[in-house]
């Protein structure tokens, strides 16, 4: 009857709607959309309703509980059909269903049965196309974070955007992938992103592909300038692209910088010594300053002088007399020039001389002479030092170890403070002063109040080194502490022996005591057995040949009891026997027991002895890194050659130093972190300009310069995945991690409930070199290496944290615990223990040694949503969407809690050293926090 009736449904159908199509049927193309839209919710390898999976024509012809689903080439006996035409004896979708799956339409069901009928023949898996659409404006959360291991850089995703920071000057870089067209690094959100071991290349992940970025850094460069032009002092200007230079000859010479080529040459523009020299802030004019006291400005376009002046004032003299000691007569002294600079305007000079005076020279129309220029009194000693600033401002240090703040339209010093100096310089924004002294020292100061900021010493190898001696030390403490914890709980399980030992000894003890009893009751059972044998033979013999008087039932019944006597006699002999080898054997049992336990005593005591030996090796290397440390610290405190001149950035971001020895340094004028570091040749005078490109560029005595490396640019290196390869992964990239070596990438990801791939890459060629297809029942979110790179952990939405052997592919760890999606995963630095954060609200912590759960830390109120070890500690820091950042020790013990954030918190990331932590969320602000005391440093909104 059911076939009859599934067969009249059928033919209904086809009569109604004739062929369904005129070609055999495609059934990824034209049969596929239809069951995975109202029968593949609930028949998958995931979900297996009625033990049914539906997902590939094979699995439908395997069939579940009720048998094959689909009969190639007879769709009329074909259950799939008679289910979903909703026969008499099964319906299916179900009315009510949770899935929100509809019935087939009369269409999809003649194409179904035509299908069928054909032979039900697979065909070939189309990726399904995506049509992209633009993101809305409003949509900008930050879903993943990844900061570069020296801590200078963190990226954050915004929608489909990457967003990258300096956090030691603490400013916006740049948006990774936006290029002149405004197009963006992805068309999807940005699930995920992992710098590289050493920073110069950020992978970033999603749906179905990754980009890898790579940065391509410029590198300093020196040009010598040309021994044939003798030159003798030298200035740029303020591009860097011209240098003004004087001649041994007193020539003034305008050059090329990069190449050296003279531009223009006035010949004996300057009399007397080196002049000092000074271009224009418009770059139109050079400022000469020379002994004997004689100034000129001269202009660049036509190498024509504008103004001269041979005296310190039109209406006074050349010399200053020096007053007379008693003993020696009063003589003249020439006024020796010091310190030279241009109004940040360009209209006038300034310059000190050896009287204490500053004069302030306005500029002439060429062919005039200069007027009388207007003081700045008030220093105590000659100024040796001027710099001009915006709104007026100037500037200067001097011989009294005076920095003075003037007010150049008043005349009038505003502030003063105490400070040695041979350079100065101003922030653009004017709100900090640098100084420079003899001895090496690079100070920062506030120029509203005079206050001190940093001492500028080091630079970026140092630093490094520092860090990485004191990430050595935390390994070594760390170690240490695991040692010693693992020979604790040896000797508490040593000291249980004690017990058992003592019990064991006392048992043979007193069994060795009741053996000689139980020896010698034997002899006489065995007699009385003997007896009693003998007995039963003359009762058997006297029954045989019956004496006189006895008959023969009570011979017989003689010989019953002799039987019963002797097995009774046997019993006991046996019994004691069995005794005697009771004793024995236990004997044996409790010696070999005693054995035993004394062995695994002294196997005890040889792992306690290596725990202690390894304890006191790892401390013994944290003395060492320690020293090292110290020395490291002495050396980035040192001070260095003497400084010759200062520049600010143009955006007042950094101050750069060019030093005696031929260095630039470079530091974050926020923070005070040596950012670079640069070497030239060895010069007794320098001038310092910044460049357009992020550089700063020295000219040197010599006529050579020295220009740092400009910012970097991030360009596209590779596209794993995506439209060229759609296969390549099934959906969205949740998961991107490099390998301790930077050469292997890998990548989570997976079609949800369905599946949790992981794939490995080659970074050098982008080849696959392992895939892990289904690793995971659901989509991996999370990956981690191991410190060695050996072992891969994931986590997944399956609830469930694997750890994988790379070079096999086997499954080496499966930690179950959560009840939710294992969001994040992490090694401590030392590979012994992994950190796993929940869904659930959890974090657990995993003793790898042992294969079990070390702690399960709770304390959240919604799900963990990432988590990170701190350097070389036991310290996590993570992130929650309870609007927490919470960093905890792997025991469980809450270290700080930054909370009352304003929304979801995402991602989390910190500095090895825990000094800096970082965080993003739903609000699409990074923040930045100070890891010591939880104060936040700065938030960077949308850019």
């Amino acid at each position: 009857m059911r076939h009859f009736w599934n067969r009249f449904i059928v033919c209904s159908l086809v009569a109604l709607y004739g062929s369904a199509t005129a070609g055999e049927i495609d059934f990824y193309r034209e049969v596929y959309p239809f069951l995975k839209e109202n029968c593949i919710s609930c028949h998958n390898k995931t979900t297996t309703k009625a033990g049914l999976n539906m997902e590939t024509p094979e699995l439908m012809i395997a069939g579940g509980d009720s048998g094959p689903s689909i009969v190639p080439g007879n769709s009329a006996d074909s259950l799939l059909v008679e289910a979903s035409a909703h026969s008499e004896h099964i319906e299916m979708p179900p009315s009510k269903n949770k899935t929100g799956a509809r019935d087939l339409t009369s269409k999809e069901l003649v194409l179904l049965k035509q299908w069928i009928d054909e032979g039900a023949e697979s065909s070939a898996k189309e990726v399904r196309k995506v049509a992209w659409q633009a993101l809305a404006s409003t949509v900008d959360p930050i879903y993943t974070v990844a900061m570069t291991n020296d801590g200078r850089f963190v990226a954050c995703g915004r929608a489909n955007q990457i967003f990258l920071y300096d956090l030691a000057t603490q400013q916006f870089v740049t948006r990774i992938g936006q290029g002149k067209g405004n197009e963006v690094p992805h068309r999807a959100l940005v699930n995920s992103m992992s710098f590289s071991p050493d920073g110069t290349r950020l992978a970033s992940g999603s749906y179905r592909e990754i980009k890898i970025w790579k940065r391509e850094p410029s590198a300093s460069a020196v040009h010598d300038g040309d021994p044939a032009l003798g030159t003798v002092a030298s200035v740029l200007f303020s591009k860097g692209d011209r240098t003004a230079a004087a001649d041994q000859k007193g020539s003034l010479l305008i050059l090329d910088s990069l190449s050296g080529k003279v531009l223009r040459k006035v010949p004996e523009a300057f009399p007397g010594k080196t002049p000092m020299l000074a271009v224009s802030p418009d770059g139109e004019k050079v400022a000469a300053f020379s002994n004997p006291w004689h100034l000129s400005v001269w202009q660049v376009s036509d190498g024509k002088e504008i103004a001269t002046q041979t005296s310190p004032d039109p209406s006074q003299v050349k010399v200053q007399v020096e007053e007379a000691s008693g003993e020696a007569p009063a003589k003249e002294k020439m006024l020796v020039p010091k310190a030279l600079a241009w109004s940040a305007d360009g209209k006038a000079v300034l310059t000190a001389s050896s009287d204490k005076e500053i004069r302030v020279w306005t500029v002439p129309a060429p062919g005039e002479a200069f007027p009388t220029p207007r003081p700045l009194s008030g220093s105590s000693a000659p100024v040796t030092s001027i710099a001009t600033g915006p709104k007026g401002k100037v500037i200067t240090g001097g011989e009294d170890n005076k920095v003075r703040l003037w007010n150049l339209a008043e005349g009038t010093i505003e502030k003063e403070f105490a400070a040695a100096t041979v350079s100065v310089a101003f922030t653009p924004d004017g709100k900090r002063i640098a100084t420079a002294t003899d001895d090496g020292r690079i100070r920062l100061w506030d120029a509203a109040d005079g206050s001190q900021l940093f001492d500028l010493r080091g630079s970026p190898e140092i630093a490094a080194k520092i860090t990485a001696l004191q990430r050595s030390i935390d390994r070594e403490k760390l170690e240490q502490s695991w040692q010693k914890a693992q020979a604790a709980k040896i000797a508490a399980r040593d000291k249980g022996l004690v017990d058992l030992l003592k019990k064991a000894k006392d048992a043979v003890v007193a069994m060795n005591k009741k053996l000689p009893e139980a020896e010698k009751a034997i002899p006489p059972l065995e007699d009385a057995r003997v007896a009693a044998e003998k007995k039963v033979a003359e009762a058997e013999a006297s029954l045989e040949n019956p004496p006189e008087g006895k008959t023969p039932a009570a011979l017989e019944s003689e010989l019953e009891k002799a039987k019963v006597a002797l097995l009774t006699a046997q019993t006991k002999e046996n019994d004691a026997i069995a005794a005697l080898a009771a004793f024995r054997s236990n004997i044996t049992d409790a010696e070999a027991n005693q054995k035993k336990i004394t062995d695994t005593q002294a196997a005890n005591q040889k792992a306690i002895a290596s725990a202690n030996a390894a304890e006191t090796a790892a401390k013994k290397r944290e003395t060492e890194a320690a020293s090292l440390l110290a020395s490291a610290k002495k050396e980035a405190s040192a001070i260095g050659s003497k400084p010759l001149a200062l520049a600010f950035s143009a955006d007042s971001s950094r101050i750069a130093a060019s030093f005696e020895d031929g260095a630039i340094r470079i530091w974050s004028v926020v923070s005070g972190i040596p950012l670079e570091k640069a070497s030239g040749p060895v010069s007794s005078a320098a001038d310092l300009v910044p460049g357009s490109d992020g550089s700063f560029v020295s000219s040197r005595d010599h006529g050579g310069i020295l220009i740092t490396s400009s910012s970097p640019r991030w360009k596209l290196e590779r596209v794993l995945g995506g439209e060229e390869e759609p296969e390549l992964f099934a959906d969205r990239v949740n998961a991107i991690a490099f390998s301790p070596d930077g050469t292997t990438l890998a990548a989570g990801s997976g079609e949800p409930s369905r599946s949790g791939d992981i794939t490995l890459f080659d970074l050098g060629s982008g080849n696959v070199t392992a895939t892990w297809n289904e690793r995971h029942s659901d989509s991996v979110v999370s990956l981690d290496f191991s410190p060695d790179g050996k072992r891969l952990a994931s986590g997944a939405a399956d609830k469930i944290a694997r750890i994988t052997e790379v070079a096999t592919g086997d499954q080496v760890g499966l930690f179950e615990g959560h009840t939710h999606y294992v969001n994040d995963v992490a090694f401590r630095s030392d590979g012994r223990v992994l950190a796993t954060a929940g869904a659930d609200g959890v974090v657990n912590s995993w003793d790898l040694t042992m294969g079990e759960r070390k702690k399960k830390i709770e304390g959240w109120t919604k799900e963990v949503t990432s988590l990170q070890f701190i350097g070389a500690t036991d310290r996590i820091v993570t992130s929650a969407g309870d609007n927490l950042v919470r960093i905890v020790t792997d025991a469980g013990a809450q270290v700080r809690a930054i909370s009352k954030l304003p929304d979801f918190m995402q991602a989390a990331a910190s500095t090895s050293d825990g000094k800096t932590i970082v965080a993003g969320g739903e609000d699409s602000y990074l923040r930045v926090w100070n890891g010591s005391d939880g104060k936040e440093i700065v938030a960077f909104g949308m850019q």
